[in-house]
């Protein structure tokens, strides 16, 4: 037989006396469904995703209406990778509360496409509308207006991709961009927008102008804190600001894009998309005196592929054609061009550069002698 258990000795009122100075364990009937989602929510900030999962279920459990564990369910089934079930969260949060709460409506429209994705968004942006005229606040009235705004701009992509064969896309893209310029006027992605919208429709100077105002909002700042620690760091996406160097690089700014481009070398060097783009950006400067970056930027995208995958195709065969359009490296020409004896100026330079100060004084050293001795034949001819 086996070792029998030991009762909880209980007082005389017969509740379990505290051991060890510990409180008995509280019964999950007592938690409310708030407390076990602010669990969840913290379980879900950790990365404890598996324990989130657990507490979700409990509080649906409980209460399988409740809107803030469907729409909390719904993120951590993201999370998870389980879209259809999060779609479905998101759905019955929607049936139950229609005219309130905007996220569900932005949440569930990302994960759908073309009208549905629409008409979402445009639901969304209605609330969003109401919501702000009751803002209680600047800060609120702030955050509320930057999420119209870009409401708005998820809009108009939506009819420059999904909906752009329909009669309307172009009309309906220019006023959902411009009604995101208007909702919030500092809002880089919006002023972005206008400009992949004017470059795609070939009006390539208003989308310079665009670009430019987008660019104002943050890269200055952005560039000043990473340099000296001043300013201000962006909290644009990763992603977000590689769109920013591809249309960068549509426009023929290099530039700009090499310090876009570096910028983000710099806070991830594990994305080959980075990479790649700095050896394309190199490539359509087309000048070989840039292959040698060329070259060395992609080789470093495909050693980062190798470490970090990606699942781009379409981009890993570019790269392989660009390598193979300008070739493997060129020998360095042995033969240095001299006059009288003398490296050249470019010879020179590539001394200065190389070779240590005894090096250098000997060059001036031979210098000095020549002149010497020019100046001495030039006596001795005015002597005669």
């Amino acid at each position: 037989m086996g070792k029998p258990r030991a009762r909880m000795r209980k007082s005389a009122s017969g509740a379990p006396n505290k051991e060890n100075g510990k409180a008995p364990r509280k019964p999950t009937a007592e938690y409310s469904v708030n407390d076990i989602l602010d669990r969840a929510e913290s379980c879900l900030d950790e990365c404890q995703l598996q324990l989130a999962q657990k507490f979700c279920q409990r509080a649906l459990e409980m209460d399988n209406d409740n809107l803030r564990a469907l729409q909390l369910s719904a993120s951590l089934l993201l999370e998870l990778g389980q879209v259809e079930s999060a779609q479905q969260c998101l759905g019955r949060a929607i049936f139950l509360q229609p005219e309130e709460g905007h996220s569900k409506y932005l949440s569930l429209a990302q994960l759908l496409t073309g009208t549905e994705a629409r008409d979402l968004y445009v639901k969304g942006a209605e609330i969003l509308t109401a919501s702000l005229q009751r803002a209680g606040g600047e800060k609120e009235e702030k955050e509320l207006s930057r999420e119209l705004s870009n409401t708005y701009v998820a809009l108009s992509e939506i009819y420059m991709t999904d909906l752009c064969d329909s009669e309307e896309a172009e009309t309906a893209s220019r006023r959902y961009i411009q009604l995101g310029v208007e909702a919030d006027t500092s809002n880089p992605e919006a002023q972005q927008a206008l400009a992949s919208f004017c470059l795609v429709t070939g009006s390539l100077e208003e989308a310079r102008t665009a670009m430019d105002a987008s660019l104002q909002l943050w890269l200055p700042q952005h560039l000043l804190f990473l340099e000296k620690g001043e300013g201000e760091e962006t909290s644009l996406s990763y992603t977000f600001r590689l769109s920013t160097a591809k249309l960068l690089l549509d426009l023929e700014d290099f530039d700009t894009a090499t310090k876009v481009l570096d910028s983000l070398a710099e806070e991830d060097e594990e994305v080959v998309d980075t990479w790649y783009l700095m050896g394309w950006m190199n490539f359509l400067r087309n000048d070989p005196d840039y292959h040698g970056n060329v070259r060395y930027y992609l080789e470093r995208a495909q050693k980062v592929n190798r470490m970090n995958p990606t699942d781009d195709e379409a981009m890993l065969e570019h790269i392989q054609e660009i390598l193979a359009e300008i070739g493997p490296p060129k020998e360095a020409d042995d033969q240095e061009s001299t006059t009288n004896g003398l490296p050249s100026d470019s010879s020179s330079a590539a001394i200065l550069e190389t070779e240590d100060a005894d090096a250098i004084a000997k060059l001036f050293d031979r210098e000095a002698a020549a002149d010497d001795q020019e100046d001495d034949d030039s006596d001795h001819r005015m002597e005669d």
